[in-house]
């Protein structure tokens, strides 16, 4: 394989989580006996306002002032101290997060510089003076060693910038670490505990354990309607510039913040919110939209003006984001209905932007125009309201139904109209917090148990869903779908939650999105978008697949595939290897007398972890995967992992069936799902071929963590008792990947049969001592009439070391003349192996060339009637949805 002599090597840090954390849970424990509370050492005074009196266990109203306040000054330093050292934590997640993701993204620059060299270099280190460039017009490249030289130095220039980007990492720690040094020295002023509040390490802990010293409002705060209409009033002539900042308006904001703060820890716990603090929330907005917005139905934007009124008030970008992140918290804990708030207690303008613009007192273009781009405004307005709101805080199911029901639309104008995604990318990325409003865009229902309007009805939801779900899809977005992959990212990240109710809830919205995504008419809007996209070789696929346009969706569906594979592998609605495409939802199939009626009606089954999916939906949903290449490369890296590790479950276990059927089938939707997106994009067999070459070369190029670059494939083999080590397994890839350099054949039967054969054979030497099997009588292959033995050894495939044999499939074979060809080196493992026994097992002994076979010919019966059933061509694509398969007699 092919290297370039770049090396990548940020720095790190000599902090971690796991050594930080321990150390708030010591401070949270001392303070928790300090304050006689043993039973709550978590601090759940935290959670609501009261008074310390209230919340020290022990009895000190007796006490005098002066040791009063040693209590008080004590309990507040141990709650800063923990504080603090969380916000340290974050600090030290995000350092190591960030330079694992650039580390990640120089990896796969490497891979994809190494998929693209020339076969003439394929095994050459590329330096910075090898190969030389050639012809004095070298700058117009052409050659292959003009190639090499364009791909180091454009790997060379992505280097620098990961270099760059790892030093601002570095020193953007360093700043936070010094801040947090800082902080410590201080103590717990009024500015550091509002930092600790604004990023949610508390909320109204300091006020209870010392009020006095931590919100000096009139009389004591209390949140209630009359003053959340106070502070509303008071609050506005800051923003607006009439005022200038002061100690006064970060007192007001801390107290919006802690409400904000106290309504995320409302929805993490599951609760509603304290009824004050909801009462606070209404008459606190209701005053902000009526100051703005006095006589309902004029032209005024109520609270939606308040981003421009900042804009215009003198206030820097930094104390702009700050406020406004507060006030979108407050606006979408507002929305929640589990913890007490509503759609219909936001204000009108926010109703106003969910509700679309208003063209029915139009009636003419002109009209059409300014109505739509007064509602652009608004929504704009309204993304700068939410998009600085706390990550972690989510709105209301109904409220983010509504979002997206409302981008849709906007984005189906966009086609028309075009213009700046922005606005749009962000309040998607806001609904998309709230799994109930994804679960219901994907099965057209809220879960069970969850409150709020839909924005259909039983007759208009199959059709409104599948359009939402259209638009945001097949849109060409700026920000390449990552909002939108929102949509299913949390199934991604629940798939197999260790909560029951979360795995049946991820499973019921992945088995809807596969329904919706797979009928006919999904299909060609979203295999079809109209976009044109430049891929990897700098050729051109006009009429793009969505999955092309939008790479962080088709990277979310690869992710989706991995977790799941054990359902796409299973043999539901597979009869003999040949799939059922006639077989539908729900109904099901005419049993036959005596036999069970095959039906993936109630889909998840939370005991095996799999969900029946239809094999037409399955092959479909590939297809998407495929339309982008490198979430192709991660599916076909995925099914070879896969391949793998049921070879190694395979040979601890010894069932045949129970490896090779799964793997055979999985591959066989992998392989004919790529072939059937070279039809989607009519290409001819020579452009068919070389889109495989580069996918192929790309799983080559994996390096030495495959498993680690398809993170939902260790889940699920976990989740399916086949526990493997991540080492092995990715030792096991790489010579899955290498051994197919001894294979002179594409085709994938004899690659698997290959390398079953040199992994059972690496199996039996390793179980004795490294003594290859000899076989019996005097074998001779091939011309020049060598032994098994001396094949093996000439081919490179078994290596000597300190006098142990062993298989060595990593290593490359000889080339040189003379050498075993192909077909000798299968001989020789034949006739070696057929001398040998598999002795090991739970099961009768048996002769490992037979034994390896049984493997084989099980992933076999399942592999190849199915790709022959699945390979469509441009001619007969279509009877893919009418039930039949490629090769009926109707083909």
């Amino acid at each position: 394989m092919a290297s370039f002599q770049l090396f990548f090597s940020p720095a790190s840090i000599s902090a971690f989580v796991s050594q930080i954390n321990p150390h708030i849970e010591d401070f949270n424990i001392l303070q928790a006996r300090l304050l006689g509370r043993a039973d709550d050492l978590e601090g759940s005074f935290d959670s609501a306002a009261t008074h310390f009196t209230d919340i020290i266990a022990w009895d000190i109203k007796e006490q005098g002032s002066e040791n009063y306040q040693l209590w008080v000054d004590t309990a507040v330093s141990l709650e800063y101290a923990a504080d603090v050292t969380s916000q340290w934590v974050d600090y030290v997640q995000h350092f190591w997060d960030t330079r694992n993701e650039i580390w990640d993204e120089w990896d796969e620059a490497v891979s994809s510089a190494i998929s693209r060299v020339p076969a003439e270099y394929a095994e050459a280190t590329i330096t910075a003076s090898y190969p030389e460039r050639e012809g004095f017009f070298s700058s117009l490249g052409g050659s292959d060693a003009n190639k090499c030289r364009d791909l180091y130095d454009e790997l060379r220039d992505k280097l620098e910038g990961f270099n760059e980007r790892a030093r601002n990492n570095l020193e953007k720690y360093e700043e936070r670490a010094e801040e947090i040094r800082e902080m410590l020295e201080q103590g717990a002023t009024d500015v550091n505990v509002q930092k600790l509040i604004d990023a949610g390490h508390s909320s109204w802990g300091y006020q209870n354990l010392d009020p006095n010293k931590y919100l000096e409002l009139e009389s004591d705060f209390e949140p209630t309607a009359e003053s959340g209409e106070e502070i509303a009033i008071e609050i506005g002539p800051y923003w607006s510039g009439e005022k200038p900042l002061d100690d006064r308006y970060y007192e007001l904001m801390l107290a919006i913040s802690m409400i904000g703060t106290n309504a995320r820890n409302a929805q993490n716990d599951g609760r509603e919110l304290d009824q004050n603090e909801l009462d606070f929330l209404r008459a606190f907005y209701e005053e902000l939209e009526n100051t703005r917005n006095p006589n309902p139905g004029n032209n005024s934007t109520g609270i939606l003006e308040i981003p421009e009124t900042m804009d215009t008030g003198g206030l820097s970008e930094e104390e702009i984001e700050y406020a406004l992140g507060i006030l979108g918290g407050g606006l979408l804990a507002l929305s929640d209905e589990k913890i007490g708030g509503g759609y219909e207690e936001l204000p009108e303008s926010i109703q106003s932007v969910m509700e679309g613009p208003d063209f029915s007192n139009v009636r003419s273009q002109g009209g059409y125009r300014d109505v739509h781009n007064a509602w652009r405004e608004e929504a704009e307005s309204l993304n700068r309201l939410l998009e600085h709101s706390d990550g972690k805080i989510e709105g209301g199911s109904e409220f983010s139904t509504r979002m997206m029901h409302s981008i849709s639309g906007e984005l189906n104008r966009m086609q028309l109209t075009g213009g700046d995604d922005s606005s749009m990318s962000g309040l998607l990325d806001v609904a998309t917090r709230n799994e109930d409003a994804n679960y219901a865009i994907l099965t057209g229902e809220y879960p069970d148990g969850v409150e709020g309007g839909l924005p259909w009805n039983d007759k208009s939801q199959e059709n409104i869903t599948s359009n939402i779900i259209e638009n945001i899809y097949k849109h060409e977005w700026s920000d390449d779908g990552e909002a939108a992959r929102g949509l299913t990212r949390w199934i991604e990240e629940t798939a197999f939650s260790d909560d029951k109710d979360e795995r049946t809830m991820a499973a019921e919205a992945m088995d809807a999105l596969m329904e919706t995504i797979t009928t006919k008419e999904m299909h060609d809007a979203l295999s079809d978008t109209g976009v044109t996209v430049e891929i990897s070789d700098g050729t051109e696929v006009s009429n793009a697949p969505f999955t092309a346009v939008n790479g962080e969706i088709a990277d979310g569906f690869a992710h989706l595939f991995e977790l799941y594979i054990n359902s796409f592998s299973s043999d539901f609605g597979i009869e003999e290897g040949k799939p059922k495409f006639d077989l539908e939802r729900e109904a099901g199939e005419k049993a036959e007398e005596g036999e069970e009626e095959e039906s993936n009606e109630n889909p998840w089954d939370d005991t095996s972890m799999q969900l029946k999916m239809l094999p037409r939906e399955r092959l479909i949903f590939l297809e998407y995967v495929m339309g982008n290449e490198d979430s192709a490369i991660r599916t076909h890296r995925a099914s070879g992992v896969y391949t793998t590790a049921q070879i190694e479950y395979f040979l601890e276990e010894g069932s045949p069936s129970q490896g090779g059927n799964p793997a055979g089938i999985v591959q066989s939707l992998v392989d004919s799902a790529l072939h059937n997106e070279a039809v989607n994009r009519n290409l001819d067999s020579d452009q068919e071929e070389a889109m495989k070459r580069r996918i192929f070369e790309g799983v080559a190029n994996t390096g030495n963590n495959a498993l680690g670059q398809v993170p939902g494939l260790g889940v699920a083999l976990q989740s399916a008792g086949q526990f493997i080590a991540t080492d092995f397994i990715n030792e096991a890839f790489k010579e899955y990947s290498s051994s197919k350099s001894y294979v002179d054949s594409s085709t994938t039967k004899v690659g698997v049969e290959f390398y079953t054969n040199a992994r059972v054979l690496s199996e039996v030497m390793d179980r004795n001592n490294g003594e290859i099997p000899i076989p019996d009588g005097d074998i001779k292959i091939g011309n020049d009439g060598k032994s098994p033995e001396d094949i093996l050894r000439d081919s490179g495939l078994i290596t000597e070391t300190n006098g142990v044999l062993s298989v060595d499939i990593n290593a490359d074979p000889a080339k040189e003349e003379g050498a075993p060809n192909s077909s000798e080196i299968r001989d020789a493992l034949k006739f070696t192996l057929e001398s040998a026994e598999i002795d090991w097992l739970e099961r009768t002994p048996v002769e490992a060339y037979t034994f390896s076979n049984e493997f084989s010919e099980e992933y076999f019966k399942f592999y190849e009637p199915m790709e022959n059933a699945m390979r469509y061509s441009k001619s007969n694509i279509n009877l893919l949805y009418e039930g039949d398969p490629a090769n009926s007699s109707n083909a």
